[in-house]
């Protein structure tokens, strides 16, 4: 690739894609962190867009005026050793807590649409994603890049159709709730929700961040993938929030949704979910794999079925329950690094 090659619409078409994951467009995600706050939901997703969005810019500037594209650098400017670690062993957490979250929420498809047990669907996707991840066959991956945008499109236009087939209550203005412990408000939950993305992001577009010609390209995409998101992220959360008295206890709400509006438009929802949930998977095990390699030499053979095995006891927690769980934890610790990247920011602002 040619310097200063990457335009705007990549820029944006990662920065969006970065965030809509199997996860995301499950709804499981948006229903904790957003619609069972009602308005207040709707709030929290105006400012986590505004900060997705500006985050994005800082990282990217200083990745492309610094040339740095590891993950703890971009966070901890100084040379502190341990505080790198401390931040790259937080990224490989998440990287494996989104393994266990989509072996749970692959056993709940398959539970919601044929009926298999929970446990039995954790078990075949655990087999499945082991064995393709032995066989090293990355260009699984490409296949798979394919169908989540196809599912984000389904899954707007399932939220837009429900309207029309469904309807829905009222919107509540909940500022707080009892759902989840770690996420009591609406604020808190947004920030929370920015913090654990930023991580992705960092890693999707920092990068590709030395080959863009200046801060006007970065403006551009960043701000072109935040718009984007934030009409895709409407179009979910509108009918999670409309519905959410009917959907709050299922795992899968936007499939739920989707069964609602015509069964063969759930079976549709339902097959190119499991393969956004397969590929965030494997995607995550390969960089989960490349990052434990780098620090001790360990052969895949080994390796990767420790790693399954202990993904699957993980997963028997449950893909609600997880997501209420691990995402709002590396959420926490996700501030830091948000503030890690403002002072690094500011620090090249002083010295220019």
């Amino acid at each position: 690739m040619q310097i200063n090659s990457i335009t705007s619409r990549q820029i944006a078409m990662a920065f969006t894609g970065s965030i809509l994951g199997a996860g995301f467009v499950s709804g499981q995600e948006l229903m904790q962190f957003f619609a069972v706050f009602g308005s207040y939901g709707l709030m929290g997703m105006l400012l986590a867009v505004l900060m997705l969005l500006l985050l994005s810019c800082l990282v990217m500037k200083i990745a492309n005026r610094t040339g740095i594209t590891e993950f703890d650098k971009i966070i901890v400017r100084k040379e502190i050793p341990w505080l790198r670690a401390v931040f790259g062993g937080v990224f490989v957490f998440f990287l494996f807590g989104v393994i266990v979250i989509m072996i749970a929420g692959a056993g709940a498809l398959l539970n919601q649409v044929l009926s298999i047990p929970a446990l039995i669907g954790n078990v075949l996707m655990t087999v499945f994603l082991g064995v393709v991840a032995l066989w090293e066959a990355r260009g699984v991956l490409t296949a798979f890049s394919i169908t989540v945008p196809v599912l984000i499109v389904v899954a707007v236009i399932s939220g837009i159709l429900s309207f029309v087939f469904i309807g829905g209550s009222n919107m509540v203005a909940r500022p707080f709730s009892q759902e989840n412990p770690l996420l009591g408000n609406w604020l808190f939950s947004a920030i929370l929700f920015v913090s654990y993305n930023m991580m992705v992001i960092i890693s999707i577009l920092v990068p590709i961040a030395p080959e863009v010609a200046g801060d006007r390209i970065i403006h551009r995409g960043v701000f072109q993938g935040a718009l984007q998101l934030l009409i895709i992220f409407a179009c979910i959360l509108l009918p999670l929030i409309f519905n959410q008295p009917a959907l709050a206890g299922t795992e899968l709400p936007m499939l739920t949704l989707a069964e609602r509006i015509h069964p063969i438009w759930g079976l549709v929802y339902a097959v190119l979910l499991f393969c956004g949930m397969f590929g965030s998977s494997l995607s995550c095990l390969f960089g989960v794999t490349y990052r434990i390699k780098k620090i001790k030499n360990v052969k895949g053979t080994t390796l990767i079925p420790a790693l399954m095995a202990t993904a699957f006891m993980g997963s028997i927690v449950g893909f609600k329950e997880l997501i209420g769980i691990i995402l709002p934890i590396c959420g926490y610790l996700g501030f830091f690094a948000m503030i890690g990247i403002v002072m690094h920011f500011l620090s090249l602002q002083q010295n220019a």
